[in-house]
């Protein structure tokens, strides 16, 4: 951890590890790790391990026939432009005629193609109430045990035998796909082969900083960040510079407008791959969704399956390596998993933000804002007024130096949950703790308490603090007090937000509307973003609003910027932000609490955690890693795809299925690729106008906000106001990349 100049008994990531020097030098605990994780890893790997020589199935791709080949490329371009059975059938019949090579049917050639890629999905029976997947503890149990809202859920695994000696029938499943095979096509290309190396790149060039000149240390990204490093040197992961560090990403949607469509998908982000690479759709892995009707009840259960292969990937799978036509035994690791607050509460095995202990990276104990009975201790105020009444149990804490959680005390509490005679027992060591469980994610080589389930920017930032801070301006507070902003000035600002959209254009996001108007019809993320950064500060200025609130919402701002700039950011860097996030925490307390208890309620965890974000910097090179805009982009994509009205879900699998398999088989034959390769963007113009204007002569004589912008042009050309301004207007602009921005 980083240590501030104020801290003295913060704990050294690199304190919970050392090197036994009595065996051979392998990297051990100082603390005991519970008996049952090794258990769980042995069940986990299924009896697998890494075959002492390559086996004969590892190899370059196979060379491929003329009638495979031109099929492979009519189906991928089939599957590229949506189109229909009747359509691959039509078009392979002109081609066969054309060329006087066999085009295989439909049938045949996805045969083949699974068969190259070695891509074959697993199917996984589950409850047909999306409680659990029939794996791991649950594999031979044939009813639902999972308890939901406090009733038994009890469904059937499978249908009723009509005939003794039928198989069984489930009632429903879910598609999981191998990451493996993906793994392999990307090594059997030379180009991403050599991508997949930018990981271990970086990271030798930060530990060679590290020895030899450790004050110009900086953090960027996962490569060169105090985690990565501290799992290559004390936990001796990523040896090989081939190594795979992949992260987990998962949320849930309504596909559908329909009722009962709620779906969790889960991505793979290879984090070798440069920053601009690797949160690229075509760059990132859809292992599988989960189907309707609900949110996941037990959502390890449908894990399962990709952690049994994610530890024999840990393991080791011999590869192929089209770099230098090798063979080599290659380790992948799971090292972060990520989510929104609910999301990564279903994965970490804490007891969640409204538990007493509900912050999962310090052991900073929530306040009440009442003293009403039954009321929770889920506040996260510094200096919370009356405490002695309102909570005297609740000791005083000091931003400069928070109890930060552990590994050591974290896997003692781990051993003392699974030792627990009895129920009574385990939740009041959840109580006095924040932990409920060991997490499926504790299997992974990689995995470390508790960096493992970072801050998600993306919602905290925007969704949560941005929109949380609205709405205490506007409704939950009153006109008394200085944060308040009455209805007129809300009004007034929520048309300029409307009326600048003329002046900043919305393509860079999308049409930012009127948040007075429409806060409460699905306000997006890149809305709040867009008042956050571009509009609140000056147009708050220009009417008005309370100097104490826009001063503090003014850190507010500054921190966030800090943060989310991509930039390398230094140990100094660092310390000043953590300083500034202090300084706007302890103002936010001051004015939005104002001494009163009952206010208490105005410090919810997300604003609080906002003092983690220097230290998820360091641990991660970027406080952006964590970010679910990838995962939401995903959903986005696959849903927009979805045809079936009557099926959306099976639907869905074949789309994940289809696009994986099509990436696979394009990394082990790019020539299969019917797009133009190899174009080069240097001959096209930079910028393309597209839609002229017509200028009438007495909009250029007459009109004032035409003269407006007559006068900006004027002044950003550096001349001096020209009525004749020789100009041309624009409807539209192709940008470099294709983007097209519109006035």
């Amino acid at each position: 951890m980083i240590n501030f100049p104020e801290e003295s008994d913060h704990v050294d990531i690199d304190s919970t590890w050392h090197n036994n020097d009595d065996g051979g030098g392998d990297s051990e605990t100082y603390f005991n790790l519970p008996s049952s994780l090794e258990e769980l890893k042995t069940k986990l790997l299924r009896g697998y391990s890494t075959p002492a020589e390559c086996p004969d199935t590892v190899s370059a791709p196979k060379e491929l026939t003329s009638s495979e080949m031109l099929s492979l490329k009519h189906y991928i371009a089939w599957k590229k432009s949506n189109g229909t059975v009747l359509a691959y059938k039509l078009h392979a019949q002109n081609l066969q005629r054309a060329t006087d090579v066999e085009i295989l049917t439909l049938h045949s050639v996805k045969k083949l193609a699974a068969t190259l890629a070695d891509f074959e999905p697993e199917k996984i029976d589950m409850c047909p109430n999306s409680c659990i997947a029939y794996t791991g503890e649950f594999e031979d149990m044939e009813f639902c045990p999972y308890v939901r809202a406090g009733k038994q859920c009890g469904e059937r695994r499978y249908q009723t035998k009509h005939r003794p000696n039928a198989r069984n029938k489930p009632w429903a499943q879910m598609m999981c796909l191998p990451f493996i095979p993906t793994i392999k096509a990307m090594f059997a290309n030379a180009e991403t082969s050599e991508l997949l190396r930018h990981r271990d790149k970086c990271l030798q060039k930060a530990l060679h900083l590290v020895a030899t000149a450790s004050q110009s240390v900086q953090y960027s990204d996962f490569c060169d960040s105090s985690v990565h490093m501290h799992q290559y040197n004390a936990m001796k992961l990523f040896q090989d510079p081939r190594d795979i560090a992949f992260a987990i990403s998962t949320d849930g949607a309504q596909l559908t407008m329909k009722k009962q469509s709620d779906t969790w998908l889960l991505i793979l982000i290879f984090l070798n791959l440069a920053p601009e690479l690797r949160y690229k759709s075509n760059s990132v892995f859809y292992p599988f969704a989960i189907p309707c009707p609900n949110p996941p009840g037990n959502i390890e259960s449908f894990l399962w399956s990709l952690f049994e292969q994610m530890v024999q990937a840990s393991e080791g799978i011999w590869v192929w390596d089209a770099v230098d036509s090798s063979y080599f035994v290659n380790h992948a690791c799971l090292c972060m998993a990520l989510g929104d607050m609910l999301g990564s509460a279903k994965l970490n095995g804490m007891a969640g933000h409204s538990a007493i202990y509900g912050d999962r990276f310090s052991m900073v104990q929530g306040a009440r804002a009442s003293l009403a009975k039954g009321s929770k201790a889920q506040y996260y105020p510094i200096s919370p007024p009356e405490c002695s009444r309102y909570n005297p149990e609740r000791p005083q804490y000091d931003l400069h130096n928070l109890p930060m959680r552990q590994e050591s005390m974290y896997w003692q509490t781990i051993e003392q949950l699974e030792e627990a005679p009895n129920k009574a027992k385990r939740a009041a060591l959840t109580k006095n703790t924040g932990i409920s469980r060991r997490p499926l994610c504790a299997a992974s080589s990689g995995f470390l308490h508790p960096s493992f389930f970072p801050l998600d920017p993306f919602h905290l930032f925007y969704e949560n603090c941005m929109a949380f801070q609205w709405d205490l301006w506007m409704t939950l507070s009153t006109p008394s007090e200085p944060i308040h902003i009455d209805a007129y000035k809300a009004r007034q600002f929520g048309q300029l937000v409307s009326e600048a959209m003329s002046t900043l254009p919305a393509s860079f996001c999308g049409l930012v509307r009127d948040p007075f108007l429409k806060r409460q019809s699905q306000y997006k993320i890149y809305e709040w973003m867009a008042l956050l950064h571009w509009y609140i500060i000056p147009i708050g200025i220009e009417l008005g609003f309370s100097p104490v609130l826009l001063a503090n919402f003014s850190d507010f701002v500054e921190a966030i910027e800090m943060a989310m700039t991509i930039s390398p950011r230094s140990t100094k860097e660092i310390l000043e932000l953590h300083q500034l996030l202090q300084k706007f925490l302890k103002g936010f307390e001051r004015i939005y609490v104002a001494g009163d208890p009952e206010k208490v309620s105005r410090c919810r965890l997300c604003i609080f955690q906002l003092i983690h974000v220097p230290q998820h910097i360091e641990w991660y090179g970027s406080i952006r890693i964590g970010s679910q805009a990838t995962v939401e982009r995903a959903i986005g994509e696959v849903g927009h795809k979805i045809r079936s009205k009557k099926s959306p879900f099976a639907n869905l699998a074949n789309i994940i299925y289809e696009r994986e398999l099509v990436k696979i088989l394009l990394l082990l034959y790019p020539s299969l690729d019917a797009s133009p390769a190899g174009q080069s963007n240097t001959l096209k113009p930079t910028h393309t106008p597209q839609n002229q204007v017509k200028i009438p002569k007495k909009e250029r004589n007459l009109d004032q906000n035409f003269q407006a912008y007559l006068s900006a042009i004027c002044l950003w050309l550096k001349i001096n106001f020209n009525q004749e301004l020789a100009m041309r207007r624009w409807g539209k602009i192709r940008l470099p990349g294709g983007n097209l921005l519109r006035s």
